[in-house]
């Protein structure tokens, strides 16, 4: 029973899109658009609850998965009561 208690816990707090994962925690948020850099795609993080942090975070997490070293914000979007965060992911050397 305790182990089923654990796999439910391990597995709520894994898909929590908002908590940056250990790659993520090395990209970069750029403050301006990156210049000699190569996109390497379009994310949208988001956040039911309206935390423009989460949604950021989780756009991070995308961008992450493609490989790329950070995001530029394009766009933050409120949408009823939840937030979100289009960005561009950028590979820079």
């Amino acid at each position: 029973m305790k182990l089923i208690v654990l796999l439910l816990i391990g597995a709520a707090c894994s898909s929590n899109k908002g908590i940056l994962t250990e790659k993520a925690k090395e990209l970069e948020v750029y403050t301006t658009k990156p210049t000699n850099c190569n996109v390497v795609g379009r994310v949208v993080g988001i956040d039911q609850n309206g935390s423009t942090e989460l949604a950021t975070n989780d756009a991070i997490n995308q961008a992450a998965k493609l490989k790329a070293s950070g995001i530029f914000i394009n766009e933050e979007i409120p949408n009823g009561k939840g937030r979100s965060v289009h960005a561009t992911a950028y590979q820079c050397n």
